[in-house]
């Protein structure tokens, strides 16, 4: 392309930008938003089992705030929001009541059916069945205090709720992910399951597997899932520690 020409485009993106407030990113670009790149590959059929992200499972729904964007952007038929703290749910539910397309769930998924502790912190994002994680802990001090939840498997909500197969798949449980993972497992080997999303503060930590990526990257690999982008939403400044999301999806059979 000609420099004039590059020119005069810079300079129209940069008027269009100071006027209303849009930024124009290359859509070829994979690693920015999960959520455009998970449309892109459902789009162009990356996967031929996985071409609509009709059914998403939303795990650690919180307040409602990834439901609200899938329905702005991609609409998709059915929502199941998961949220086990019932101060957070009753939000979740206010939140989302004028979309029909959500359903809210009161329970959390993980590796077991049964009840457990979660860990609540100031901010409703920090909520945990993780003792410890590589950014909280009891110790911390906007730790507020500890509930009894209930927690099943996705295999047998799955079955439960009569989903033949679940298209994306969004996991932020605050270093429970591979928990959650572990109970997918016969979903998983069967290819229920399309596109995976999920959060992770390290790539490995000394301490343990909560909140890493590499097992869950283990666990994914074994059942025939592909790395496909990683997302940065905060770097510490003086730690090792970060706030990303990984996207998954099948290899193709």
């Amino acid at each position: 392309m000609p420099s004039i020409v590059k020119d005069w485009t810079a300079r129209t993106r940069h008027q269009v930008q100071k006027r209303i407030g849009y930024r124009f990113l290359r859509t070829k670009r994979f690693g920015i938003d999960w959520l455009d790149d998970a449309a892109r590959i459902a789009r162009e059929g990356w996967h031929p089992s996985f071409a609509k992200l009709d059914v998403v499972f939303d795990v650690g729904a919180n307040i409602g705030q990834t439901a609200s964007k899938l329905v702005q952007r991609i609409s998709p038929k059915s929502i199941y929001s998961f949220e086990p703290v019932q101060s957070t749910f009753v939000q979740l539910q206010a939140n989302t009541k004028t979309l029909s397309s959500v359903h809210c769930l009161n329970y959390g998924l993980s590796d077991v059916n049964a009840n457990s502790s979660i860990h609540i912190y100031q901010s409703s994002v920090y909520a945990s069945t993780c003792d410890r994680t590589p950014v909280m802990s009891p110790e911390n001090e906007t730790f507020l205090r500890t509930e009894t939840i209930k927690l099943q498997t996705l295999d047998k909500v799955r079955s439960e709720l009569g989903v033949e197969k679940i298209d994306l798949l969004k996991i932020d449980t605050e270093g429970a992910d591979l928990r959650t993972i572990r109970g997918a497992r016969e979903s998983l080997q069967s290819k229920a399951i399309g596109l995976i999303v999920f959060e992770f503060y390290r790539p490995s930590d000394l301490s343990g597997t909560n909140g890493t990526l590499f097992p869950v990257d283990e666990t994914l690999v074994s059942h025939g899932y592909r790395l496909v982008a990683f997302y940065t939403d905060h770097v510490h400044p003086d730690r090792s520690t970060g706030i990303y999301n990984a996207l998954y999806m099948p290899e193709p059979e």
